[in-house]
């Protein structure tokens, strides 16, 4: 005769399986976003084509984000008048990378508190820099249509790092 816990484990541990089965399939079937995309895009990158472990520091990405800016400003298909504000937003996105180039310069100090202190200035700018492309992308995304907006909506995130 079977031990009852044991037929218990055997049901338990089959079942866990058929889940992780039916889980693996929806996330094969999910679509990447946009982000997830750049960032495939940006592993495939090399010489001649070969794949590559990347610095995920945005510092790092500056001439990726400045591809990713031009690559989303042709697909927008801007008019004259939204030209002026695309040239405010990717003016912002910019400002950011060289406030990340300082910074990356500034860091040091005799104490933990002064560099802790010197981080907590680098935070603040970067707060301060997000805030600045968050205002001119609301912004720009006024002035688009429909259609384009559609297209902001999958795109322009892939313009700003990520932090994370």
């Amino acid at each position: 005769m079977l031990n009852t816990k044991f037929v218990q484990a055997v049901i338990v541990l089959a079942l866990a399986s058929l889940g992780s089965v039916f889980s693996l399939s929806a996330m094969a079937d999910s679509k990447p976003t946009a982000r997830e995309e750049m960032n495939q895009d940006f592993k495939k990158r090399g010489l001649g084509g070969q794949k590559y472990e990347i610095d995920r520091s945005p510092l790092a990405s500056y001439d990726y984000y400045m591809e990713r800016l031009d690559a989303v400003k042709k697909k927008l298909k801007l008019t004259d008048p939204q030209q002026a504000l695309w040239a405010d937003y990717e003016k912002q996105v910019s400002a950011l990378f060289l406030d990340l180039k300082k910074a990356k310069a500034r860091v040091g100090g005799s104490t933990a508190p002064q560099q802790i202190g010197q981080v907590l200035g680098i935070t603040q700018n970067r707060y301060a820099a997000m805030e600045n492309i968050f205002d001119a992308s609301k912004k720009l995304y006024e002035s688009l249509s429909d259609s384009q907006k559609k297209t902001a909506d999958e795109m322009l995130i892939t313009t700003v790092p990520s932090f994370d």
